[in-house]
């Protein structure tokens, strides 16, 4: 197979997507760079854990990827639409239909 071929099959199973993404919190004077860089791509099948010790990123990154928050940086694509593309609406849909995740405090 092709590189173009092998990549259009890929394109087709990926669930999610997210290229360079990075999350910064501004508060007063204070800017806080929670995420930075992250590049990962999740295909449809595959079960993740994200894992890491405490203040690492992990919830924010899950607040992204549930669609609960927004990056500020990078590019984020779910069935391969870019997330930046989706209405508030579609967002709470996606939300409670195709998204789910157990919080670390429940």
């Amino acid at each position: 197979m092709s590189s173009q071929t092998d990549t259009a099959i890929h394109a087709q199973h990926t669930l999610l997507k997210m290229d360079d993404i990075s999350k910064i919190f501004y508060t007063d004077e204070v800017e806080t760079h929670a995420l930075s860089g992250v590049h990962f791509a999740i295909d449809r099948g595959d079960y993740v854990s994200i894992t890491g010790p405490s203040g690492c990123g992990k919830s924010t990154l899950l607040s992204i990827l549930g669609l609960l928050d927004t990056p500020s940086g990078g590019s984020y694509s779910l069935n391969g639409v870019p997330v930046a593309d989706i209405s508030a609406a579609e967002r709470a849909r996606i939300r409670n239909r195709e998204i789910g995740f157990i919080f670390q405090a429940f």
